[in-house]
């Protein structure tokens, strides 16, 4: 469903593949249908323009002044009230399927690395505190759903080999928007990459055609196919799990409906697997009323959907606020690319991770809603962690 960029911004070439000090340059982005690495980075955002689009704006006057591709990649974070990672590019490339193929398999210079230090944010005790509060929060007040997240803050023994990690997974989650995204330094936090494999398509938009899959309701997947599929029934068939959905899939609706001549939003969910788990998953299609309206507006009138954030939006903000006590920053934001003409491709920031030399931070997050289970939602929040450490080559088990 998603569409590659036009053929008037990149190039079919072969990639000037890679080194890890590369990517401290170099912005990547693949779905199923894109192939983008954007190449010396021209322009970024300035933290003192503090409004999203008029970030956006100056950065394209900017790519028009300089002669470069009018095209912004990067991440925009949870609250785009916040300082985004945005980038305009010297130099788009779309690298052939094989070229991407085997991107990464030659054999890796970096040792595996070992876990040194880990902290949890909050422990696993004080986060099924924080759920049966939500739960609590839920029955007395108009909240309906909420969405609460952990972090890892893990140190390494030696630097991870980023590019066999994103070989890896590209690999492993083909149905995924895989991402690298360079990070500046933050105060006493060196200068690193945001690595990822979401498979949450917040929109997409290529013309007058827009298109979102969102996902909410979230169960183990299991290597055998038997059992594998036993968990899809069971996911299919649970009402928490098809409340929680519907939430979110009729967010995604109501959202994108004024700005659509038609839309289909199907009654129903399909299920995504996503690697480690499967989603219960509502692929959506519009066609827009006007052509004025841009990737932009699409973006700000669905982020936050109740898939990282709740029902209602403010109250479940203002909970979120209340109970996480930490700076989500880029998770669970929005990490894509758009252009001048308004199209674009954005998926929900998940499945990353901050990777600033040994230093690892990973986030996940479970909905809450009437009849959550604290054990539950912890162990969502575990196979969804999986993600990406079994991608770096760290026990999963260590958390």
């Amino acid at each position: 469903m998603q569409h590659a960029p036009a053929k008037t911004m990149v190039a079919e070439t072969a990639p000037t593949f890679l080194s890890q000090a590369d990517l401290l340059d170099r912005a990547l982005f693949v779905s199923p249908k894109t192939r983008m690495l954007a190449s010396g980075m021209a322009a970024c955002c300035d933290p003192a323009d503090g409004d999203l689009r008029a970030s956006m704006d100056r950065l394209f006057a900017m790519a028009r002044a300089g002669g470069h591709p009018p095209v912004i990649i990067g991440a925009i974070p949870f609250d785009t009230n916040a300082a985004p990672s945005l980038y305009v590019p010297r130099q788009i490339e779309e690298p052939s399927l094989a070229d991407w193929q085997a991107f990464g398999f030659s054999p890796s210079r970096y040792a595996a690395p070992k876990i040194t230090d880990m902290r949890q944010t909050p422990s696993p005790t004080d986060y099924r505190r924080a759920v049966a509060e939500g739960v609590q929060r839920i029955a007395r007040s108009p909240l309906e759903k909420l969405v609460l997240a952990r972090r890892l803050e893990i140190e390494l023994d030696n630097q991870p080999d980023v590019i066999s990690l994103l070989a890896t997974l590209m690999k492993r989650h083909r149905a995924s928007f895989v991402y690298s995204i360079p990070l500046t330094a933050d105060g006493d936090r060196e200068a690193g990459l945001l690595v990822g494999a979401s498979p949450e398509l917040l929109v997409s938009k290529r013309g007058n055609r827009v298109f979102a899959n969102p996902l909410a309701g979230t169960i183990a997947a299991d290597p055998d196919p038997k059992r594998n599929a036993r968990n899809i029934a069971d996911l299919m068939a649970s009402p928490k799990d098809r409340h929680e959905h519907a939430f979110t899939s009729r967010a995604v609706g109501e959202a994108l409906r004024p700005f659509c001549r038609s839309i289909n939003v199907p009654h129903e969910p399909s299920v995504l697997a996503a690697g480690p788990v499967n989603h219960l998953s509502t692929v959506i299609e519009g066609e827009l009323s006007s052509t004025d309206t841009g990737i932009l507006d699409l973006m700000l009138a669905l982020h936050p959907t109740p898939a990282v954030g709740g029902v209602p939006r403010a109250e479940a903000l203002a909970a979120i606020a209340d109970i996480e006590h930490f700076d989500r920053g880029l998770y669970a934001g929005m990490v894509g690319w758009c252009d001048e003409n308004g199209d674009g491709e954005w998926a929900v920031t998940l499945r990353c991770a901050e990777i600033r030399n040994r230093n690892i931070r990973l986030m996940a997050g479970a909905g809450i809603v009437a009849g959550s289970d604290p054990d539950a939602e912890f162990r969502e929040t575990e196979n969804k962690f999986k993600t990406m450490l079994q991608a770096l080559g760290l026990d999963a088990k260590a958390i």
